[in-house]
């Protein structure tokens, strides 16, 4: 009953956005966005603390500014979910493209079985982006951590899976690794978002912004291991118009096995941590964050 109830604004403001025009949605979530930043609350407060630490070089006002954009951006994010749900999806997605889609097909044909790994983060419109890669002939496998509440984590799943689209998911946890390695082995894309925080039995820390993150291991360990290439890619916006590019990179040069595992597999995760970082510190960053 709780998590019902706690949904409710949720699917208000669900149904309110989707039935709007999509520029008018997402100018609407721009605007929800700001205001919930000028609110405040304990995740701005640690917003502010993890923006001082990354970019200590920036003035306040900067990472003000920063701040209030990456709201701004989350708002616009929530819309164009909501729009993915609703009769303007097509039209989202119709003005969603991949740049660099040369370096999946060409990792694709350096795999084993034409699987490839795609890193990426909670940066930008993901789950839209996503959507964009299968929207262009991609076939697409994400893995995901899922919501403490149970009708959320459907409602994400009902963007991902809605329309003719070739995407399935993946649970992180349980047989998870397993998953991994068949969509892989069946020649798919496997969207691993490495950004999170990870249980030490689970990763190693390697540096992030300066500091020591714990990293999830596990998709470097499964690259290492099959052969498979690592692909990043992220998703900026163009301008405040629903917009966006899936912009793909080249492959990782991955360090191999040889006689010392744990070195290489630290190595692999460090590379990985290193372009999520890389993109992050981009001027498309400032709106796509």
């Amino acid at each position: 009953m709780r998590d019902a109830l706690a949904f409710l604004p949720i699917r208000a403001l669900r149904a309110l956005l989707r039935g709007l025009p999509p520029e008018l949605a997402v100018r609407t979530g721009a605007r929800l966005g700001r205001m919930a930043a000028r609110l405040g609350g304990r995740v701005t407060a640690t917003a502010r603390i993890n923006l001082e630490l990354a970019f200590p070089e920036l003035s306040d006002a900067q990472r003000g500014d920063l701040l209030a954009n990456a709201y701004a951006n989350l708002g616009r994010c929530v819309a164009e979910l909501a729009l993915l749900q609703g009769r303007h999806r097509e039209a989202l997605l119709d003005h969603s493209r991949v740049d660099g889609a040369e370096h999946l097909h060409s990792a694709a044909a350096a795999s084993p079985t034409g699987g490839v790994i795609l890193l990426s983060a909670h940066f930008g419109a993901w789950d839209l982006g996503a959507a964009a890669l299968a929207h262009a002939g991609f076939r697409i496998s994400v893995v995901y951590r899922g919501f403490a509440s149970a009708r959320l984590t459907a409602m994400i799943s009902d963007v991902r899976l809605r329309g003719r689209l070739d995407i399935d998911e993946i649970r992180m946890g349980g047989m998870a690794g397993l998953a991994v390695q068949r969509a892989l082995r069946a020649g798919r894309i496997v969207v691993v978002l490495l950004d999170q925080n990870a249980r030490r039995d689970e990763g190693v820390f390697v540096p992030f912004f300066s500091r020591l993150a714990c990293t999830r291991t596990g998709p470097a360990l499964i690259a290492m291991r099959g052969g498979f290439p690592v692909v990043p890619a992220f998703v900026c916006r163009e301008g405040a118009a629903p917009n966006n590019v899936v912009r793909v990179q080249p492959a990782l040069d991955l360090r191999a096995e040889g006689n010392d595992r744990e070195a290489a597999l630290r190595e692999n995760v460090e590379l990985m941590t290193q372009a999520i970082e890389r993109v992050i510190r981009e001027p498309c960053a400032r709106t796509s964050s």
